[in-house]
């Protein structure tokens, strides 16, 4: 470390003897250099605690689930995105908020593993058809009118269109964006006794299950969509949001519209 040293004697530098000026000086300049080394101590002691207790906190909404190197939180999209999208106003129903994984149910003795839509929550439609946004690995369910959406036009006219939130003029994204129809009826659908606690179930293998999903459905007059935030090579380090439309090109309406938080693999 170097030290620059101004010094002004306005008075008896000339009394002063060769000892006695090295002393003064030797003096000040242990002072300074004492008093930035201690300064140095400290910032750099602040600068430990600050890394360590970033370490330490994490979200307790999202323990156990891989959310990707992001600070971004998943909100409702900005009003001037939403603007983009206008919506075919067909009815939105039973949304429910999740991740693929594993649980678990008991056939006697036995543990039995299975794959399916576990951590489930209700979410909400805003604005007609905006869904709730998603964070990294996420994905939602949601259900609609089959005659009404069949009327909508068939399905080659329907597709996924997705720009960065940040700068929606860049044009869409091209790839590794998400696809609808992510989930299955047999995810849906998991097995009676299952670790999630969750009472709609049926027993059987995972066809006889998506079967039973599929009944409920065809019963209700509903037909279900599916989508997840998915993680990509594409996505900029610390992540990106991302707002997405399920596009009609002949109505030129959208059946839904969301926000993801878009993180790297």
């Amino acid at each position: 470390m170097k030290k620059i040293i101004t010094m002004t004697f306005v008075l008896g530098l000339s009394t002063l003897s060769a000892g006695m000026f090295d002393s003064v000086v030797s003096g000040i300049v242990n002072d300074t250099i004492n008093g930035a080394d201690n300064k140095v101590e400290k910032e750099l002691s602040v600068h430990s605690s600050a890394e360590e207790l970033g370490k330490r906190r994490v979200p307790h909404s999202t323990a156990g689930i891989s959310q990707g190197a992001t600070s971004l939180k998943a909100e409702k999209p900005d009003s001037s995105l939403i603007a983009l999208t206008k919506c075919t106003n067909l009815k939105i129903s039973n949304v429910m908020l999740g991740y693929d994984g594993s649980y678990t149910f008991k056939d006697g003795f036995k543990t039995e593993k299975r794959s399916g839509f576990i951590k489930r929550e209700k979410g909400k439609v805003s604005n007609n058809c905006i869904l709730p946004s998603l964070s990294p690995g996420q994905s939602v369910y949601l259900e609609v009118d089959a005659k009404k959406f069949k009327a909508l036009g068939n399905s080659n006219k329907w597709s996924m269109q997705c720009i960065r939130s940040a700068n929606p003029d860049a044009g869409t994204l091209e790839n590794e964006y998400p696809r609808e129809g992510f989930l299955s009826e047999k995810a849906m659908m998991l097995h009676c006794g299952n670790s999630e606690g969750i009472k709609e179930c049926a027993k059987g293998s995972n066809s006889t299950r998506a079967g039973a999903w599929k009944k409920k459905l065809d019963k209700n007059g509903k037909k279900m969509f599916s989508l997840k935030a998915i993680k990509t090579a594409m996505a900029p380090k610390g992540g990106e949001k991302v707002y997405c439309q399920y596009y009609n090109s002949d109505s030129r309406k959208s059946l839904f519209a969301f926000e993801y938080i878009r993180t790297k693999f």
